[in-house]
């Protein structure tokens, strides 16, 4: 990680697998949850299912389609995403139950942790005098789920691309960041495990982005997005490393 010459006066950052990460993995839910419909795959095959099923609401984003913004809300969102997985895996018409399920279960407290490194980092920005703002591709349940994890008195505020309308890598979410901290975009970095929508997001808003990275695969290596092209980022392994910007 390189150090600017300003420090921040705020700092953005990502939900899942930035704070908080599934546990049980996705992939063995879901296995589970198909396999209780008659439907067997195993865990790599549920994965990869998974990846694809993401990229494919990545490219209809990437050709003006808000993930938000289909029939059915959010509702209509996971009802699409999970039958595309369940058809991708050879099953037929998705079970109602099934999505049931699913919803329930990412919505419950237990089926999240909080990274070891993320209440320690959020109190020693906050005695700093930091503004901390939570930008993330979520549905609106996320608000709920960080009070009930206790992450959310750590926060000036939460930004939910489903209540607010836009999804990263849009600028407009990061734009609505910087008026919730109120801060310019040069007094402001954002944090996330997505190259494409938190270090693309940011950097098209115009702000400092680093890719939270924390099995170290990427650091130092030139990332290609999903437009093709290939950037140099700058990364961490945890999020206290963000500390050294703070003198």
């Amino acid at each position: 990680m390189t150090s600017g010459s300003r420090t921040p006066r705020a700092v953005f950052l990502d939900a899942g697998l930035t704070l908080i990460y599934p546990d049980p993995p996705p992939e063995r839910v879901y296995a589970e949850a198909f396999a209780a419909s008659g439907l067997d795959a195993q865990e790599d095959e549920v994965r990869r299912a998974l990846h694809a099923t993401w990229r494919e609401v990545n490219e209809r984003q990437a050709r003006g389609e808000e993930r938000w913004g289909g029939a059915g809300g959010e509702v209509g969102f996971w009802r699409l995403f999970v039958a595309g997985m369940y058809a991708r895996l050879g099953g037929g018409e998705l079970p109602p139950e099934v999505l049931t399920g699913l919803v329930a279960h990412f919505g419950e407290d237990e089926s999240w942790r909080v990274y070891d490194d993320v209440f320690p980092t959020l109190a020693a920005l906050r005695e700093k005098g930091v503004r901390l703002v939570v930008v993330s591709n979520w549905d609106s349940t996320l608000p709920g789920l960080l009070e009930r994890l206790a992450l959310s008195s750590s926060f000036d505020a939460v930004l939910v691309s489903a209540v607010f309308g836009a999804s990263k890598p849009s600028p407009r979410l990061f734009h609505e960041a910087l008026r919730l901290a109120g801060v310019e975009a040069e007094e402001a970095i954002h944090v996330g495990d997505s190259f494409d929508d938190d270090v693309v997001g940011a950097r098209a808003a115009g702000i400092r982005a680093f890719l939270l990275d924390r099995k170290g695969k990427n650091r130092g290596a030139g990332l290609r997005s999903g437009s093709g092209a290939r950037d140099e980022v700058e990364t961490l392994e945890s999020l206290s490393e963000l500390l050294a910007l703070f003198p």
